[in-house]
Protein backbone atom coordinates (compact mmCIF):
# COMPACT_ATOMS: atom_id res chain seq x y z
CA UNK A 1 0.00 0.00 0.00
CA UNK A 2 1.09 3.30 -1.00
CA UNK A 3 0.99 5.18 2.14
CA UNK A 4 2.68 8.65 2.97
CA UNK A 5 5.84 8.32 4.85
CA UNK A 6 6.42 11.50 6.65
CA UNK A 7 5.48 11.40 10.19
CA UNK A 8 2.28 13.34 10.64
CA UNK A 9 2.50 14.52 14.48
CA UNK A 10 -0.49 14.84 16.34
CA UNK A 11 0.35 18.70 16.63
CA UNK A 12 0.39 19.12 12.64
CA UNK A 13 -2.65 17.48 12.42
CA UNK A 14 -5.01 18.62 15.33
CA UNK A 15 -5.36 22.11 14.39
CA UNK A 16 -8.72 23.54 15.33
CA UNK A 17 -10.08 26.01 12.70
CA UNK A 18 -14.04 26.58 13.77
CA UNK A 19 -16.17 27.18 10.67
CA UNK A 20 -15.56 28.49 6.91
CA UNK A 21 -15.89 32.37 7.88
CA UNK A 22 -16.67 31.88 11.41
CA UNK A 23 -14.01 34.15 12.23
CA UNK A 24 -12.38 35.76 9.18
CA UNK A 25 -9.31 36.74 10.25
CA UNK A 26 -8.50 32.79 11.28
CA UNK A 27 -9.72 31.94 7.72
CA UNK A 28 -7.77 35.26 5.89
CA UNK A 29 -4.85 35.48 8.08
CA UNK A 30 -1.50 33.10 6.40
CA UNK A 31 -2.13 30.05 9.17
CA UNK A 32 1.81 30.37 9.62
CA UNK A 33 1.38 33.61 11.33
CA UNK A 34 2.70 36.08 9.50
CA UNK A 35 4.95 37.04 5.88
CA UNK A 36 8.39 36.49 7.87
CA UNK A 37 7.19 33.08 8.74
CA UNK A 38 6.06 32.23 5.52
CA UNK A 39 9.11 33.55 3.99
CA UNK A 40 11.23 31.28 6.47
CA UNK A 41 9.04 27.72 5.87
CA UNK A 42 9.63 28.32 2.11
CA UNK A 43 13.35 28.98 2.41
CA UNK A 44 14.62 25.63 2.34
CA UNK A 45 13.32 22.64 0.75
CA UNK A 46 13.38 20.46 4.54
CA UNK A 47 11.20 23.56 5.87
CA UNK A 48 8.87 23.56 3.21
CA UNK A 49 8.59 19.89 3.41
CA UNK A 50 6.45 20.66 6.90
CA UNK A 51 3.98 22.63 5.09
CA UNK A 52 3.69 20.00 2.69
CA UNK A 53 3.03 17.40 5.11
CA UNK A 54 0.30 19.55 6.79
CA UNK A 55 -1.30 19.91 3.37
CA UNK A 56 -1.49 16.10 3.35
CA UNK A 57 -2.61 15.68 6.54
CA UNK A 58 -5.35 17.99 6.61
CA UNK A 59 -7.01 17.10 3.21
CA UNK A 60 -6.89 13.19 3.59
CA UNK A 61 -7.98 13.31 7.39
CA UNK A 62 -11.77 14.48 6.83
CA UNK A 63 -13.97 11.62 7.08
CA UNK A 64 -11.36 9.14 9.35
CA UNK A 65 -12.25 9.67 12.68
CA UNK A 66 -8.70 10.26 14.24
CA UNK A 67 -9.40 10.63 17.73
CA UNK A 68 -12.02 9.17 20.12
CA UNK A 69 -13.49 12.81 20.61
CA UNK A 70 -13.13 15.62 17.80
CA UNK A 71 -15.30 18.39 20.82
CA UNK A 72 -15.29 20.78 17.64
CA UNK A 73 -16.24 18.55 14.60
CA UNK A 74 -13.42 19.50 13.27
CA UNK A 75 -12.96 16.20 10.97
CA UNK A 76 -16.42 15.26 11.52
CA UNK A 77 -17.59 13.53 14.82
CA UNK A 78 -17.60 13.82 18.70
CA UNK A 79 -17.32 10.06 19.17
CA UNK A 80 -18.04 7.69 16.52
CA UNK A 81 -17.26 6.72 12.62
CA UNK A 82 -18.50 6.62 9.02
CA UNK A 83 -19.63 3.25 9.98
CA UNK A 84 -21.53 3.96 12.74
CA UNK A 85 -23.86 6.61 10.62
CA UNK A 86 -24.23 4.42 7.43
CA UNK A 87 -25.70 1.39 9.84
CA UNK A 88 -22.67 -1.23 9.65
CA UNK A 89 -22.13 -1.04 12.92
CA UNK A 90 -24.37 -0.32 15.80
CA UNK A 91 -23.99 3.09 17.23
CA UNK A 92 -22.18 3.72 20.25
CA UNK A 93 -23.78 3.18 24.07
CA UNK A 94 -22.91 6.43 25.23
CA UNK A 95 -25.96 9.37 24.76
CA UNK A 96 -23.54 12.15 24.35
CA UNK A 97 -21.49 10.84 21.61
CA UNK A 98 -22.64 12.11 18.47
CA UNK A 99 -23.14 8.53 16.25
CA UNK A 100 -25.58 8.06 19.08
CA UNK A 101 -27.37 11.26 18.43
CA UNK A 102 -27.26 10.99 14.90
CA UNK A 103 -28.77 7.58 14.30
CA UNK A 104 -32.06 8.62 16.86
CA UNK A 105 -32.34 12.00 15.59
CA UNK A 106 -30.42 12.52 12.35
CA UNK A 107 -28.26 14.98 11.22
CA UNK A 108 -28.59 18.46 12.17
CA UNK A 109 -27.77 22.40 11.17
CA UNK A 110 -26.78 23.42 14.83
CA UNK A 111 -26.51 21.57 17.78
CA UNK A 112 -27.20 24.39 19.78
CA UNK A 113 -23.98 26.03 19.53
CA UNK A 114 -23.77 26.97 16.16
CA UNK A 115 -22.12 23.43 15.02
CA UNK A 116 -23.87 21.30 12.60
CA UNK A 117 -23.98 17.75 13.95
CA UNK A 118 -22.79 15.60 10.83
CA UNK A 119 -20.86 13.66 8.74
CA UNK A 120 -18.46 16.29 7.92
CA UNK A 121 -16.30 19.27 9.60
CA UNK A 122 -17.14 21.62 6.95
CA UNK A 123 -15.02 24.34 7.74
CA UNK A 124 -11.58 22.35 7.84
CA UNK A 125 -12.43 21.52 4.21
CA UNK A 126 -11.65 25.16 3.60
CA UNK A 127 -8.81 25.25 5.70
CA UNK A 128 -7.27 22.43 4.05
CA UNK A 129 -7.79 23.95 0.94
CA UNK A 130 -6.02 27.17 2.12
CA UNK A 131 -3.18 25.07 3.33
CA UNK A 132 -3.09 23.93 -0.16
CA UNK A 133 -3.03 26.76 -1.94
CA UNK A 134 -0.75 28.58 0.80
CA UNK A 135 2.03 25.75 -0.58
CA UNK A 136 0.92 26.61 -4.64
CA UNK A 137 1.63 30.25 -4.03
CA UNK A 138 4.67 30.08 -1.81
CA UNK A 139 6.66 26.83 -3.00
CA UNK A 140 8.80 28.84 -5.83
CA UNK A 141 10.12 30.94 -3.38
CA UNK A 142 12.29 27.85 -1.99
CA UNK A 143 16.04 27.89 -3.50
CA UNK A 144 17.14 24.59 -3.44
CA UNK A 145 14.03 23.14 -4.79
CA UNK A 146 14.53 22.51 -8.92
CA UNK A 147 11.63 23.65 -11.34
CA UNK A 148 10.44 20.22 -11.78
CA UNK A 149 10.05 19.92 -8.56
CA UNK A 150 7.95 22.61 -7.71
CA UNK A 151 5.54 22.01 -10.62
CA UNK A 152 5.07 18.85 -9.21
CA UNK A 153 4.35 19.76 -5.85
CA UNK A 154 1.70 22.66 -7.03
CA UNK A 155 0.15 19.94 -9.24
CA UNK A 156 -0.20 17.65 -5.88
CA UNK A 157 -1.81 20.76 -3.91
CA UNK A 158 -4.36 21.02 -6.43
CA UNK A 159 -5.23 17.23 -6.76
CA UNK A 160 -5.63 17.50 -2.91
CA UNK A 161 -8.27 20.50 -2.98
CA UNK A 162 -10.13 18.39 -5.80
CA UNK A 163 -10.19 15.01 -3.63
CA UNK A 164 -11.65 17.15 -0.89
CA UNK A 165 -14.19 19.27 -3.04
CA UNK A 166 -15.23 15.68 -4.16
CA UNK A 167 -15.22 14.57 -0.83
CA UNK A 168 -17.88 17.77 -0.52
CA UNK A 169 -19.69 17.01 -3.99
CA UNK A 170 -21.04 14.04 -2.37
CA UNK A 171 -22.02 15.40 0.78
CA UNK A 172 -23.55 18.43 0.66
CA UNK A 173 -23.88 18.76 -3.36
CA UNK A 174 -22.83 22.45 -4.57
CA UNK A 175 -20.30 23.70 -2.67
CA UNK A 176 -18.74 27.07 -2.79
CA UNK A 177 -15.10 27.09 -4.88
CA UNK A 178 -12.63 28.55 -3.53
CA UNK A 179 -9.59 29.22 -6.07
CA UNK A 180 -6.80 30.83 -4.46
CA UNK A 181 -6.08 32.50 -1.11
CA UNK A 182 -8.23 35.04 0.09
CA UNK A 183 -7.42 38.13 1.05
CA UNK A 184 -9.23 41.34 3.27
CA UNK A 185 -10.15 43.41 0.35
CA UNK A 186 -11.45 40.57 -1.40
CA UNK A 187 -14.88 39.29 -1.01
CA UNK A 188 -15.12 36.18 0.94
CA UNK A 189 -18.44 35.60 1.15
CA UNK A 190 -18.77 33.00 -2.01
CA UNK A 191 -22.30 31.43 -2.60
CA UNK A 192 -22.32 27.97 -3.35
CA UNK A 193 -21.69 26.73 -7.29
CA UNK A 194 -24.18 24.49 -8.79
CA UNK A 195 -23.91 20.94 -8.84
CA UNK A 196 -22.44 21.33 -12.45
CA UNK A 197 -20.26 23.13 -11.95
CA UNK A 198 -18.68 22.03 -8.68
CA UNK A 199 -18.20 18.70 -10.65
CA UNK A 200 -17.03 20.60 -13.53
CA UNK A 201 -14.50 21.96 -11.51
CA UNK A 202 -13.41 19.05 -9.87
CA UNK A 203 -12.50 16.82 -13.11
CA UNK A 204 -10.68 20.68 -14.57
CA UNK A 205 -8.56 20.30 -11.43
CA UNK A 206 -7.54 16.70 -11.92
CA UNK A 207 -7.53 17.02 -15.52
CA UNK A 208 -4.65 20.38 -15.04
CA UNK A 209 -2.96 18.43 -12.11
CA UNK A 210 -2.37 14.82 -14.46
CA UNK A 211 0.33 15.76 -16.50
CA UNK A 212 2.64 17.39 -14.26
CA UNK A 213 2.07 14.10 -11.36
CA UNK A 214 4.55 11.28 -12.06
CA UNK A 215 3.37 7.93 -11.98
CA UNK A 216 5.49 6.76 -9.11
CA UNK A 217 7.67 8.99 -6.73
CA UNK A 218 10.63 7.65 -5.23
CA UNK A 219 10.72 5.24 -2.69
CA UNK A 220 11.30 7.83 0.06
CA UNK A 221 8.20 9.95 -1.21
CA UNK A 222 5.87 7.02 -1.94
CA UNK A 223 2.12 7.70 -1.04
CA UNK A 224 2.53 11.26 -2.47
CA UNK A 225 -0.15 12.19 -5.58
CA UNK A 226 0.19 10.37 -8.61
CA UNK A 227 -1.32 9.91 -11.90
CA UNK A 228 -3.46 7.39 -10.80
CA UNK A 229 -4.30 9.34 -7.71
CA UNK A 230 -6.00 12.56 -10.22
CA UNK A 231 -7.76 9.85 -12.45
CA UNK A 232 -8.79 8.22 -9.52
CA UNK A 233 -10.26 11.02 -7.84
CA UNK A 234 -12.38 11.94 -11.29
CA UNK A 235 -13.70 8.91 -11.60
CA UNK A 236 -14.99 9.11 -8.18
CA UNK A 237 -16.78 11.91 -8.37
CA UNK A 238 -18.52 10.58 -12.07
CA UNK A 239 -19.66 7.81 -10.06
CA UNK A 240 -21.56 10.01 -8.09
CA UNK A 241 -22.62 12.12 -10.62
CA UNK A 242 -23.96 9.05 -12.33
CA UNK A 243 -26.03 7.69 -9.74
CA UNK A 244 -29.98 8.56 -9.09
CA UNK A 245 -29.37 11.38 -6.35
CA UNK A 246 -27.65 13.68 -8.74
CA UNK A 247 -28.89 12.41 -11.99
CA UNK A 248 -32.27 13.09 -11.43
CA UNK A 249 -35.00 15.69 -13.30
CA UNK A 250 -36.12 16.25 -9.65
CA UNK A 251 -34.20 16.71 -6.60
CA UNK A 252 -34.88 14.44 -3.28
CA UNK A 253 -36.29 17.67 -2.03
CA UNK A 254 -37.53 20.75 -3.44
CA UNK A 255 -34.94 23.93 -3.04
CA UNK A 256 -37.30 25.80 -5.52
CA UNK A 257 -35.03 28.04 -7.69
CA UNK A 258 -32.11 26.54 -6.27
CA UNK A 259 -32.73 22.98 -7.54
CA UNK A 260 -29.81 23.35 -9.67
CA UNK A 261 -27.31 23.01 -6.35
CA UNK A 262 -28.45 19.40 -5.41
CA UNK A 263 -29.45 17.82 -8.69
CA UNK A 264 -28.41 17.95 -12.32
CA UNK A 265 -32.02 18.35 -13.46
CA UNK A 266 -32.21 15.56 -16.44
CA UNK A 267 -31.40 11.90 -15.74
CA UNK A 268 -29.04 11.06 -18.76
CA UNK A 269 -27.26 7.86 -19.01
CA UNK A 270 -23.75 9.45 -20.83
CA UNK A 271 -23.31 10.14 -16.73
CA UNK A 272 -23.16 6.42 -16.92
CA UNK A 273 -20.63 5.63 -19.81
CA UNK A 274 -18.12 8.89 -18.15
CA UNK A 275 -18.40 6.75 -15.24
CA UNK A 276 -17.18 3.75 -16.96
CA UNK A 277 -14.67 5.71 -19.23
CA UNK A 278 -12.86 7.16 -15.69
CA UNK A 279 -12.73 4.02 -14.05
CA UNK A 280 -11.60 2.29 -16.48
CA UNK A 281 -8.46 4.77 -16.97
CA UNK A 282 -8.04 3.84 -13.40
CA UNK A 283 -7.56 0.43 -14.16
CA UNK A 284 -5.69 0.44 -17.41
CA UNK A 285 -3.05 3.05 -15.59
CA UNK A 286 -2.61 0.49 -12.45
CA UNK A 287 -2.23 -2.41 -14.66
CA UNK A 288 0.66 -0.58 -16.02
CA UNK A 289 2.36 0.98 -12.93
CA UNK A 290 2.48 -2.52 -11.03
CA UNK A 291 -1.16 -2.45 -8.80
CA UNK A 292 -3.35 -5.46 -9.18
CA UNK A 293 -6.37 -7.27 -7.37
CA UNK A 294 -4.54 -9.85 -5.22
CA UNK A 295 -5.61 -13.19 -5.45
CA UNK A 296 -2.88 -15.69 -4.86
CA UNK A 297 -6.08 -18.33 -3.95
CA UNK A 298 -6.52 -17.55 -0.73
CA UNK A 299 -8.90 -15.58 -0.36
CA UNK A 300 -8.99 -14.50 3.23
CA UNK A 301 -5.14 -13.58 2.82
CA UNK A 302 -5.58 -11.97 -0.46
CA UNK A 303 -7.95 -9.42 1.32
CA UNK A 304 -6.86 -8.95 4.65
CA UNK A 305 -3.59 -7.79 2.93
CA UNK A 306 -5.60 -6.07 0.27
CA UNK A 307 -7.28 -3.61 3.13
CA UNK A 308 -4.64 -3.85 5.87
CA UNK A 309 -0.69 -4.45 4.68
CA UNK A 310 1.51 -1.41 4.21
CA UNK A 311 2.84 -1.51 0.66
CA UNK A 312 0.17 -3.87 -0.77
CA UNK A 313 -0.12 -3.71 -4.82
CA UNK A 314 -3.85 -3.02 -4.74
CA UNK A 315 -4.33 0.31 -2.80
CA UNK A 316 -3.48 3.49 -4.73
CA UNK A 317 -3.52 5.66 -1.78
CA UNK A 318 -3.63 5.47 2.04
CA UNK A 319 -3.48 7.51 4.75
CA UNK A 320 -1.28 6.87 7.72
CA UNK A 321 -1.42 7.87 11.15
CA UNK A 322 1.41 7.45 13.23
CA UNK A 323 0.06 8.76 16.91
CA UNK A 324 -1.89 5.60 17.86
CA UNK A 325 -5.84 7.43 17.85
CA UNK A 326 -6.68 5.65 14.68
CA UNK A 327 -5.99 2.23 16.62
CA UNK A 328 -8.25 3.31 19.20
CA UNK A 329 -10.86 3.94 17.50
CA UNK A 330 -11.23 1.67 15.11
CA UNK A 331 -9.37 -1.33 16.98
CA UNK A 332 -11.84 -3.42 19.05
CA UNK A 333 -11.18 -2.37 22.71
CA UNK A 334 -11.62 1.48 23.02
CA UNK A 335 -15.24 1.13 23.66
CA UNK A 336 -17.56 -1.73 25.16
CA UNK A 337 -20.76 -3.08 25.05
CA UNK A 338 -21.38 -3.98 21.44
CA UNK A 339 -20.54 -0.34 20.48
CA UNK A 340 -17.87 -1.31 18.07
CA UNK A 341 -20.03 -4.27 17.40
CA UNK A 342 -21.23 -5.55 13.05
CA UNK A 343 -24.77 -4.87 13.06
CA UNK A 344 -26.97 -7.79 11.98
CA UNK A 345 -28.08 -5.83 8.73
CA UNK A 346 -24.48 -5.84 7.93
CA UNK A 347 -23.78 -9.39 8.55
CA UNK A 348 -26.79 -10.80 6.59
CA UNK A 349 -25.01 -8.70 3.64
CA UNK A 350 -22.37 -11.90 3.86
CA UNK A 351 -22.98 -15.32 1.89
CA UNK A 352 -21.49 -18.25 3.28
CA UNK A 353 -18.22 -19.56 1.42
CA UNK A 354 -19.88 -21.52 -1.20
CA UNK A 355 -22.07 -18.36 -2.50
CA UNK A 356 -25.11 -19.64 -0.10
CA UNK A 357 -27.13 -17.71 2.07
CA UNK A 358 -26.66 -17.99 5.38
CA UNK A 359 -29.60 -18.80 7.59
CA UNK A 360 -29.67 -16.66 11.01
CA UNK A 361 -32.18 -16.82 14.09
CA UNK A 362 -35.27 -14.82 13.58
CA UNK A 363 -35.70 -12.16 17.03
CA UNK A 364 -36.06 -13.72 19.88
CA UNK A 365 -35.60 -17.04 18.93
CA UNK A 366 -32.88 -19.10 21.05
CA UNK A 367 -30.04 -21.25 19.45
CA UNK A 368 -27.20 -23.04 21.13
CA UNK A 369 -24.19 -22.17 20.70
CA UNK A 370 -22.52 -25.09 18.63
CA UNK A 371 -25.28 -23.42 16.14
CA UNK A 372 -23.74 -19.70 15.97
CA UNK A 373 -20.16 -21.19 15.88
CA UNK A 374 -20.93 -23.80 13.36
CA UNK A 375 -22.49 -20.85 11.17
CA UNK A 376 -19.68 -18.52 12.14
CA UNK A 377 -17.11 -20.91 10.19
CA UNK A 378 -19.00 -21.16 7.20
CA UNK A 379 -19.10 -17.40 6.74
CA UNK A 380 -16.96 -16.03 3.64
CA UNK A 381 -13.57 -15.26 4.20
CA UNK A 382 -14.27 -11.40 3.60
CA UNK A 383 -16.24 -11.18 7.08
CA UNK A 384 -13.27 -13.37 8.65
CA UNK A 385 -11.07 -10.58 7.46
CA UNK A 386 -13.11 -8.12 8.83
CA UNK A 387 -14.64 -9.47 12.30
CA UNK A 388 -14.00 -11.59 14.78
CA UNK A 389 -16.65 -14.10 16.18
CA UNK A 390 -17.67 -13.98 20.01
CA UNK A 391 -15.26 -16.37 22.10
CA UNK A 392 -13.00 -17.01 19.24
CA UNK A 393 -9.63 -15.53 18.27
CA UNK A 394 -9.61 -13.23 15.29
CA UNK A 395 -9.27 -15.13 12.20
CA UNK A 396 -6.82 -12.43 10.74
CA UNK A 397 -4.28 -13.02 13.49
CA UNK A 398 -3.96 -16.82 13.84
CA UNK A 399 -1.80 -17.72 16.63
CA UNK A 400 -1.54 -14.24 17.95
CA UNK A 401 -2.39 -13.83 21.77
CA UNK A 402 -2.93 -10.39 21.21
CA UNK A 403 -5.70 -10.79 19.81
CA UNK A 404 -7.37 -13.89 21.71
CA UNK A 405 -10.60 -13.23 22.63
CA UNK A 406 -9.76 -14.10 25.97
CA UNK A 407 -6.63 -11.34 26.33
CA UNK A 408 -8.43 -8.36 27.72
CA UNK A 409 -5.24 -6.42 27.82
CA UNK A 410 -4.99 -7.47 24.06
CA UNK A 411 -6.78 -5.61 20.84
CA UNK A 412 -9.57 -8.10 20.73
CA UNK A 413 -11.48 -8.43 23.88
CA UNK A 414 -14.91 -8.35 24.54
CA UNK A 415 -15.34 -5.65 27.53
CA UNK A 416 -18.60 -4.13 28.44
CA UNK A 417 -20.35 -6.72 26.92
CA UNK A 418 -23.69 -6.60 28.87
CA UNK A 419 -25.06 -9.52 26.74
CA UNK A 420 -25.14 -7.87 23.61
CA UNK A 421 -21.77 -8.95 21.31
CA UNK A 422 -23.53 -7.64 18.35
CA UNK A 423 -22.53 -9.80 14.84
CA UNK A 424 -18.57 -9.19 15.20
CA UNK A 425 -15.84 -6.98 16.35
CA UNK A 426 -14.22 -5.09 13.89
CA UNK A 427 -10.27 -6.44 13.09
CA UNK A 428 -10.65 -5.34 9.54
CA UNK A 429 -7.68 -3.01 9.07
CA UNK A 430 -5.27 -5.40 11.46
CA UNK A 431 -4.82 -8.26 8.98
CA UNK A 432 -1.95 -10.20 10.92
CA UNK A 433 -1.09 -6.64 12.56
CA UNK A 434 0.63 -7.85 16.10
CA UNK A 435 0.69 -5.00 18.41
CA UNK A 436 1.41 -2.45 15.26
CA UNK A 437 -0.96 0.67 16.97
CA UNK A 438 -0.84 3.02 14.01
CA UNK A 439 -3.45 3.01 11.30
CA UNK A 440 -3.77 2.19 8.03
CA UNK A 441 -6.46 3.33 5.54
CA UNK A 442 -7.39 2.84 2.11
CA UNK A 443 -8.65 5.95 0.64
CA UNK A 444 -8.53 4.63 -3.11
CA UNK A 445 -8.33 0.88 -3.55
CA UNK A 446 -8.43 -0.36 -6.85
CA UNK A 447 -11.28 -2.85 -6.30
CA UNK A 448 -13.28 0.18 -5.91
CA UNK A 449 -12.94 0.64 -9.85
CA UNK A 450 -13.81 -2.86 -10.96
CA UNK A 451 -17.50 -2.22 -8.84
CA UNK A 452 -17.47 1.03 -10.94
CA UNK A 453 -17.05 -0.27 -13.66
CA UNK A 454 -19.89 -3.39 -13.27
CA UNK A 455 -22.50 -1.40 -11.84
CA UNK A 456 -21.75 1.37 -14.48
CA UNK A 457 -22.28 -1.69 -17.03
CA UNK A 458 -25.42 -3.02 -15.46
CA UNK A 459 -27.44 0.67 -15.87
CA UNK A 460 -25.97 0.78 -19.10
CA UNK A 461 -27.61 -2.56 -20.36
CA UNK A 462 -24.63 -4.39 -20.64
CA UNK A 463 -24.31 -6.64 -17.96
CA UNK A 464 -22.22 -9.28 -19.90
CA UNK A 465 -19.52 -6.35 -19.22
CA UNK A 466 -20.35 -5.80 -15.89
CA UNK A 467 -20.51 -9.35 -14.79
CA UNK A 468 -16.60 -9.42 -16.06
CA UNK A 469 -15.82 -6.78 -13.77
CA UNK A 470 -18.02 -7.24 -10.88
CA UNK A 471 -16.68 -11.60 -11.07
CA UNK A 472 -12.92 -10.26 -10.96
CA UNK A 473 -13.56 -9.15 -7.26
CA UNK A 474 -16.06 -12.41 -6.77
CA UNK A 475 -12.99 -14.75 -7.49
CA UNK A 476 -10.69 -13.12 -5.11
CA UNK A 477 -13.40 -13.15 -2.44
CA UNK A 478 -13.24 -16.77 -3.30
CA UNK A 479 -17.07 -16.79 -4.28
CA UNK A 480 -18.85 -18.36 -7.51
CA UNK A 481 -19.22 -16.31 -10.34
CA UNK A 482 -22.43 -14.08 -11.00
CA UNK A 483 -24.20 -15.20 -13.83
CA UNK A 484 -27.57 -12.89 -13.31
CA UNK A 485 -28.02 -10.67 -16.52
CA UNK A 486 -31.56 -9.24 -15.13
CA UNK A 487 -30.59 -5.92 -14.66
CA UNK A 488 -32.45 -5.46 -11.47
CA UNK A 489 -31.20 -8.54 -9.92
CA UNK A 490 -27.47 -7.24 -10.64
CA UNK A 491 -27.93 -4.58 -9.35
CA UNK A 492 -29.15 -5.71 -6.52
CA UNK A 493 -26.10 -7.90 -6.48
CA UNK A 494 -23.76 -5.29 -7.35
CA UNK A 495 -25.28 -3.24 -4.02
CA UNK A 496 -24.41 -6.25 -1.86
CA UNK A 497 -20.79 -6.47 -3.09
CA UNK A 498 -20.08 -2.90 -2.54
CA UNK A 499 -21.36 -3.79 1.13
CA UNK A 500 -19.81 -6.51 1.88
CA UNK A 501 -16.20 -5.60 0.36
CA UNK A 502 -16.05 -1.85 1.52
CA UNK A 503 -17.51 -2.49 4.89
CA UNK A 504 -16.33 0.14 7.23
CA UNK A 505 -13.89 2.43 4.13
CA UNK A 506 -16.31 4.96 4.23
CA UNK A 507 -18.20 3.70 1.39
CA UNK A 508 -21.43 3.03 2.70
CA UNK A 509 -23.11 5.69 4.18
CA UNK A 510 -22.92 7.55 0.52
CA UNK A 511 -23.61 4.49 -1.87
CA UNK A 512 -27.13 3.80 0.17
CA UNK A 513 -27.47 7.58 -0.18
CA UNK A 514 -26.94 8.24 -3.86
CA UNK A 515 -28.75 4.83 -4.97
CA UNK A 516 -31.56 6.02 -3.21
CA UNK A 517 -32.63 2.77 -1.60
CA UNK A 518 -35.75 1.61 -0.85
CA UNK A 519 -35.19 0.41 2.59
CA UNK A 520 -32.88 3.13 3.59
CA UNK A 521 -35.34 3.87 6.58
CA UNK A 522 -36.59 0.44 7.10
CA UNK A 523 -32.55 -1.88 8.47
CA UNK A 524 -30.11 0.44 6.33
CA UNK A 525 -29.85 3.85 8.50
CA UNK A 526 -33.24 4.48 9.93
CA UNK A 527 -35.77 1.62 11.00
CA UNK A 528 -35.30 -1.65 13.63
CA UNK A 529 -31.12 -2.19 14.01
CA UNK A 530 -30.43 -5.26 15.45
CA UNK A 531 -27.65 -7.75 17.10
CA UNK A 532 -26.71 -11.14 18.43
CA UNK A 533 -27.36 -11.43 22.42
CA UNK A 534 -25.65 -14.36 24.07
CA UNK A 535 -26.43 -16.45 27.10
CA UNK A 536 -23.29 -17.68 29.24
CA UNK A 537 -22.31 -20.18 31.45
CA UNK A 538 -21.26 -18.67 34.47
CA UNK A 539 -23.01 -14.97 34.25
CA UNK A 540 -20.21 -12.87 32.47
CA UNK A 541 -17.61 -14.49 33.55
CA UNK A 542 -15.31 -15.97 31.18
CA UNK A 543 -14.24 -15.25 27.24
CA UNK A 544 -13.63 -18.52 25.66
CA UNK A 545 -15.99 -20.75 23.00
CA UNK A 546 -16.92 -23.07 26.27
CA UNK A 547 -18.39 -20.20 27.82
CA UNK A 548 -20.59 -19.48 25.83
CA UNK A 549 -24.24 -21.22 26.04
CA UNK A 550 -26.57 -19.59 23.00
CA UNK A 551 -27.85 -16.74 21.36
CA UNK A 552 -30.78 -14.66 19.68
CA UNK A 553 -31.03 -11.81 17.60
CA UNK A 554 -32.71 -8.64 19.59
CA UNK A 555 -33.53 -5.46 18.52
CA UNK A 556 -31.23 -2.84 19.74
CA UNK A 557 -32.86 0.43 18.91
CA UNK A 558 -34.58 2.28 16.16
CA UNK A 559 -32.64 4.33 13.55
CA UNK A 560 -33.24 7.91 12.46
CA UNK A 561 -34.58 8.55 8.88
CA UNK A 562 -35.75 11.60 7.20
CA UNK A 563 -35.82 12.83 3.56
CA UNK A 564 -33.23 15.81 4.57
CA UNK A 565 -30.75 13.07 5.62
CA UNK A 566 -29.62 12.39 2.21
CA UNK A 567 -27.25 15.36 2.03
CA UNK A 568 -25.83 16.81 5.01
CA UNK A 569 -26.54 20.16 6.90
CA UNK A 570 -24.16 23.38 6.22
CA UNK A 571 -23.49 24.71 9.94
CA UNK A 572 -26.08 26.93 10.73
CA UNK A 573 -23.68 30.07 12.02
CA UNK A 574 -22.37 29.82 8.21
CA UNK A 575 -26.14 30.21 6.87
CA UNK A 576 -27.13 32.67 8.93
CA UNK A 577 -24.55 34.87 7.48
CA UNK A 578 -26.48 35.20 4.34
CA UNK A 579 -23.95 33.69 1.62
CA UNK A 580 -24.52 29.92 1.80
CA UNK A 581 -27.77 28.39 0.81
CA UNK A 582 -28.61 25.64 2.98
CA UNK A 583 -29.93 22.52 1.54
CA UNK A 584 -33.63 21.37 2.06
CA UNK A 585 -35.32 20.08 5.43
CA UNK A 586 -32.48 21.80 7.86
Amino acid sequence: MKIFKYIISATLLMIVISSFFSCEDDFLRKPIGSDLNVDSIFSTKQKAMSAIAKAYGNSLASGINISGWDNDRTWNLRGGTIGHLSGEINATKFNWEDSWLIQRGGMVADDGSGLARSDDGFGFNYASIRQNYLVIENIDKVPDMSDEEKRIVKAEMQLLSAYRYQEMFKRYGGVPLVKEILTPDMDVKIPRATLQETLDYILEQCDEAYPYLPDKHDQSMEGRMTKGIALAVKAEALIYAARPLFNSSTPYMSLGSHNNLICFGSADKQRWQDAVDASLEVIQWASANGYQIINTGDPLRDYGIAVSTPGNKEVLLAYKLQDGFGQQNYSCNSQGGGCNGMSFYQLQQYLKVDGAEQEWPAVGEERNAVDYYTRMEEMEPRYKASAMAAGRDAWNNPGDTYWSSNNVTGRSNWEGRAGNEACGRRVKFWYRAGTRDWFNFPLYRLAEFYLNVAEAYNELDKPADALTYLNVIRRRAGLPDVTVTDKDALRKIIQREWAVEFYEEMHRLYDVKHWKLKDIGNGIIGGSKKAFAFTYLNGNDGWTESDYLGYTVQEVYNGFWAQNQYLSPFPKSEVNKDYIIQNPGY
